[in-house]
Formats: C-alpha cells, sequence, structure tokens
C-alpha cells in the first residue's frame, strides 16, 4: 500500500465497490476525490482520517457478510481542472459504484456536471454552496448549506443584540456564499452591515483591515473565514487593542481554531453542529477518533465519517446488486437517518439533508452551547 501511495499519490482510506452489478473480489469500492497536498492539504487530511474512521467501524460491525468496503482517495489539489481529469478517470473504471468530494464547493462545482451526466453518483461531504444540488440528480450533498447556515447567523447575532455588523470574508465560492447569505438575512431581521471586504486567502496582516472594520463602530465583526484566517484575525485585533466581540462561520467551530487562536479565540460565538458540545454521540467519535489519529476531529473529519457511513449503510443493504444506480435510487429514497450529530431528515424536494444549528461560542478554550 505505502508504494501505491507513493507511486500514484493515491490516498487508500478503504475500500469500496464496483461500479456494476456485483461487487469485485467482495470489495464494493468509492472513488474518492479531495484535497491532500497544497495550502488547504490539512482539510483533505481531515477528510480521509473520517473516511477512515467509517471504514474500521463499518468492519467491526460485521454487517456486511463476506464483503468489505473501501474509498480510494486520489488528490485533486483543491483545484477545478485536477477534479475533472480525475472525474473522468473514475467514471471509466467500473469497480466504483460511486464518487464522494470534494472538500471546496467551487471544485465539486466543476466535476459536479461530469458525474451527473455519466449517471454516477457525487456526494459531498463539506461542498455547502447552494448550488451544489441543482447540478442533476446524480450530484448529492451531506453538509450544511449556506442558505440555512445564513439565516442561523442572522438569528444568532439579533438574539445577541447586534444590530451593527462589519464583514471579513474569503473571495472563493464558500465565503462568497456564506457572507452574501448571511448580510441578507441579518438585514431583513433589521441589522445593519456598516462594513464589509474580502481578504486573499495567502493574507498574514489583517492589520488594516481590522482597523477600517473597527472605525465603521459595529456591534460584531463577522468573519466568513477558515480557522487559520480566523486565528490570525482574532490575535491581530487583540494586539491592536481592538476588543469588539467576533462571530464566526460554522467552519470556526474546530479545536483547529482554538488551538491556533489560544487565548484570542475566547468569547468567539460561532453556529456548532460537528462539534461534542452537541451532544453524547458527538463527543463519542471525538474520543475515538482521538484515540486512534491522535488529534480531536473537526468538522470535516465528522461529516466525512457521516457521509461515509450513510453509503455503507446504503451498500450493507443492496449488497450483493449494488450498482451505480441503485445507489442513486437509495440515496433519494431515504427521509430520515441517525447519526453522531443526531437525527438528520432529507427533504426530497431540495435534495437537503437538515441539521439541527445549534448557538455556541468557546470559553476558557472550549466549546458551549448557549442556546
Amino acid at each position: 500500500m505505502k508504494k501505491l501511495l507513493t507511486v500514484l499519490g493515491v490516498a487508500l482510506v478503504v475500500g469500496a465497490s464496483p461500479n456494476g452489478a456485483l461487487a469485485q473480489a467482495n470489495v464494493v469500492k468509492f472513488a474518492c476525490y479531495i484535497p491532500l497536498t497544497g495550502p488547504v492539504a490539512q482539510f483533505g487530511k481531515n477528510m480521509q482520517n473520517g473516511f477512515r474512521q467509517a471504514v474500521e467501524d463499518f468492519a467491526r460491525s460485521g454487517r456486511l457478510k463476506g464483503a468489505k468496503v473501501a474509498i480510494e482517495c486520489q488528490d485533486d489539489q483543491n483545484r477545478a481542472d485536477d477534479a475533472i481529469n480525475l472525474a473522468r478517470k473514475f467514471i471509466e473504471d467500473e469497480s466504483y459504484v460511486a464518487a464522494i468530494g470534494s472538500w471546496g464547493s467551487t471544485v465539486t462545482l466543476a466535476a459536479g456536471p461530469i458525474y451527473n451526466k455519466a449517471g454516477m453518483v457525487n456526494i459531498t461531504p463539506i461542498s455547502s454552496h447552494p448550488a451544489v444540488t441543482k447540478i442533476g440528480r446524480y450530484v448529492f450533498r451531506q453538509s450544511i448549506i449556506q442558505s440555512k447556515e445564513g439565516p442561523a447567523n442572522a438569528a444568532y447575532l439579533r438574539k445577541l443584540g447586534v444590530t451593527r455588523l462589519s464583514m471579513i470574508g474569503l473571495p472563493n465560492d464558500y465565503g462568497k456564499a456564506n457572507m452574501f447569505l448571511t448580510r441578507r438575512a441579518f438585514e431583513a431581521l433589521g441589522g445593519k452591515v456598516v462594513f464589509s471586504e474580502f481578504i486573499r486567502p495567502d493574507t498574514q496582516d489583517y492589520r488594516q483591515i481590522l482597523q477600517k472594520a473597527a472605525r465603521a463602530k459595529p456591534d460584531t465583526i463577522y468573519l466568513g473565514v477558515f480557522a487559520f484566517h480566523a486565528a490570525l484575525i482574532a490575535k491581530q485585533a487583540r494586539q491592536l487593542g481592538i476588543r469588539i466581540p467576533v462571530f464566526g462561520s460554522a467552519a470556526l467551530g474546530t479545536y483547529d481554531f482554538t488551538r491556533l487562536a489560544g487565548d484570542a479565540a475566547n468569547g468567539v460565538r460561532m453556529i456548532l453542529v460537528f462539534n461534542p458540545a452537541v451532544g453524547p454521540g458527538m463527543a463519542a467519535f471525538f474520543a475515538k477518533f482521538e484515540k486512534r489519529f491522535g488529534y480531536r476531529p473537526g468538522p470535516f473529519a465528522t461529516n466525512a465519517y457521516i457521509t461515509a457511513t450513510m453509503m455503507f449503510d446504503i451498500v450493507a443493504g443492496q449488497y450483493p446488486k449494488v450498482t451505480r444506480e441503485s445507489i442513486r435510487t437509495a440515496l433519494d429514497g431515504q427521509t430520515r437517518i441517525d447519526t453522531i450529530a443526531g437525527p438528520m431528515s432529507y427533504d426530497r424536494k431540495t435534495r437537503e439533508w437538515s441539521f439541527r444549528l445549534r448557538q455556541g461560542l468557546i470559553d476558557k478554550g472550549d466549546f458551549k452551547l448557549v442556546d
């Protein structure tokens, strides 16, 4: 396996299925495309470990007699062109029953139409842009959607008494959707955005933009960014003496943020979904994952686990007659599943899963619920 990883650049998580009628060599294989190198490789590797944990747990369950599941991940570098090339490769390989990926909305939006045209399921555990599931009937998602997070952010902000908001976000598909939908919902509830600006993803110095955001005299500064950006912003705000409260996107509900930001993370609020604070099932998963991999999972590893587990449950109900079309039919036929995050329901009309979005904050380096 090590030789395969080195020569082919393949991240073999554990295996999965043919796309034909019967599993080959008693292995049901899923293809996977995620960023394993490049600036966001950490996120892809966290997803990969979530897949690994799901495969191991499913194997221990004994639910698939005489067969195994596998997820074989290859590196898309968070690049649309690489994802498109991988889609064509996976589609031609009939040993794959479906594809899982990617991390970034931009990448999934590029590759999704290729899978849809070929009649092969592409399900993303992460990409949250509203347009993803509008690509076609073979493209699915099992993650928070920005059109749900935006109103949840706005409701929480208004509950806190925020009327004036400064916003800082990323200029990618994720950041633009997150900022726009949060702003729209906030303004619909009577709030006012007094400052809004996008940052370069490779920015290291946020002092100038923080000073501009503070001069607008907001009640709160909203961050539609990822953990490593938010950690720098929070620390630099403290260095500048800016004491304006910070509210972050749900992507900040991760221990990566608390680790990188240190004391500057305390008091930051956000919507929590994939966090041990939300319930015993999630807390147990975090403990198991940390014991296995040596660190606490974030939302990307957690939702990768949930998505993989759902796909394996489908395989267990269909084996040995698992096909690409049977996978699509099963996904569209679901209405409710129980997960480590609690029960989730599927809306066949919108083709979206509903998650419970909880209001939380960071206190003394840990996450707490406030709703």
